[in-house]
């Protein structure tokens, strides 16, 4: 079974995924912008200054083709998305290939860890504007298999406990 972990920008997804890295139960864990990076043969750091230069909608594009590779090798991974990766065209057709938890993060934890990156091309629609698009991006989101509070994604231990609630939904 495979794990897509989606969220707000600055919910902590990459984080919550890297927290599982060598874990025992051989899953690969994946951030999907650093595997876009890599497929554009450019920096992670790059990514937004890539993003400016080609345009969001290409962005999103090659985010869905990358995230349909990584879902058809065979091997188990819990793969950190782009906070918008499911609002992409083809993102329905690769739901069904992986179980999805929702980093349920306030508005406002997300925005303080995101304001000031100047990585993050979005930041330039403000605060406002970052809040409408989370308005918008949460009820997408609110579809997840798992919908984890900020207290839930502390209490999360191990991949064991996630892969064990995702298995029996």
């Amino acid at each position: 079974m495979n794990i897509m972990v989606c969220g707000f920008m600055g919910s902590g997804k990459t984080t919550f995924v890297e927290s599982f890295r060598g874990n025992h139960l051989g899953y690969d864990c994946i951030d999907l912008d650093a595997a876009v990076a890599a497929s554009l043969s450019i920096l992670p750091s790059d990514l937004g200054e890539w993003i400016n230069k080609n345009g969001l909608e290409n962005f999103r594009h090659k985010e869905i083709f990358v995230l349909q590779g990584l879902l058809n090798n065979r091997m188990m991974k819990i793969i950190a998305l782009g906070g918008g990766t499911n609002t992409g065209e083809g993102y329905s057709e690769l739901r069904s290939q992986a179980k999805t938890v929702f980093l349920n993060v306030a508005f406002d934890t997300c925005y303080k860890r995101i304001k000031n990156d100047p990585n993050r091309p979005l930041t330039a629609l403000g605060e406002a504007g970052l809040h409408d698009l989370y308005n918008k991006r949460l009820p997408q989101y609110l579809t997840s298999d798992i919908c984890l509070s900020e207290d839930e994604i502390k209490k999360i231990e191990g991949l064991d406990s996630l892969v064990h609630n995702l298995s029996s939904i």
